[in-house]
C-alpha cells in the first residue's frame, strides 16, 4: 500500500494518457497464469491491491475463482489500483456527493457490486477475436459497423476493437492495438490485453482510468 501512496503524485499525468493499449508491467512476461483470476489478482499487489479489496468488498470472490456455474469464463477488464486509490481521494477532495471513504471498506456493498460489475463480461474474450474498426467513421459514428460490442453484467455495453499502427511511415504495417469505448462514457483507457488465467482473460486498463467511467 505504501507503493501505491508514494507515486499519488503522479496520478494526474497518467489521467492525461492517450487512450490506445500502452504496454505497462503487470507483473508477468508471459500471459499465460497458472491459477484463477482470483488468484492472479491476488499474486500481484502492486497493480491490483485495491482491486482485489473491491472485489471481495462486494462479494464476488466466487465470480473471479470460477465458481459460479453459469460463468464459468469471463472476461475482465481490469481497473488498476491507482483507479481505486484516485475514487477515494476524489471523495474526500473533490466529489463528496456519495459520501467520504478513505478505504475500500467505506463504500458500500452495493456500490462496490455495481462498480466492479461493469467491467465484467460473460466468457472469455481475447484480443484476436475483437473486431477492427471501420476506418470510415469513428468510433462513436451511430454507422460504425467495426468492432465487437459486448454488455457487461453490470448492464453497461462497451465496444473493444483494433486498429493497425503505421511503421516507418507505412501506414497499417505496424502493430496491432486494442482499444475500447464505452457507448455511456466514451474512451476507456487500455493498457495490456490477454492476461490469461485458467477461468477467464484480464485486460488491463491504463492507470489513468476513472473507476467506474465505463
Amino acid at each position: 500500500m505504501k507503493k501505491i501512496a508514494i507515486i499519488i503524485f503522479v496520478l494526474a499525468g497518467f489521467a492525461a494518457c492517450d487512450t490506445r493499449q500502452d504496454v505497462i508491467d503487470t507483473g508477468i512476461s508471459s500471459p499465460y497464469f497458472e491459477g484463477n483470476m482470483m488468484e492472479y489478482l491476488r499474486s500481484d499487489a502492486y497493480n491490483w491491491e485495491l482491486t482485489v479489496q473491491m472485489i471481495e468488498r462486494a462479494g464476488l470472490t466466487d465470480l473471479f475463482e470460477g465458481r459460479v456455474d453459469s460463468l464459468s469464463e469471463i472476461t475482465f477488464f481490469a481497473p488498476k489500483s491507482y483507479s481505486v486509490l484516485r475514487f477515494l481521494l476524489d471523495s474526500r477532495h473533490k466529489d463528496q456527493s456519495e459520501g467520504i471513504f478513505v478505504t475500500v471498506n467505506d463504500i458500500p456493498v452495493e456500490r462496490c457490486r455495481e462498480i466492479i460489475l461493469k467491467y465484467v463480461v460473460k466468457g472469455k474474450h481475447l484480443k484476436e477475436t475483437i473486431g477492427f474498426r471501420n476506418m470510415d467513421y469513428v468510433i462513436s459514428d451511430p454507422k460504425q459497423n467495426g468492432g465487437t460490442d459486448f454488455k457487461c453484467l453490470g448492464g453497461n455495453v462497451v465496444r473493444a476493437y483494433l486498429e493497425k499502427t503505421p511503421y516507418g511511415g507505412v501506414p497499417d504495417a505496424g502493430a496491432v492495438i486494442m482499444m475500447l469505448h464505452s457507448l455511456r462514457e466514451g474512451k476507456v483507457p487500455m493498457a495490456t490485453p490477454d492476461i490469461q488465467p485458467t477461468n477467464g482473460v484480464v485486460h488491463a486498463l491504463n492507470y489513468g482510468h476513472e473507476l467506474g467511467k465505463i
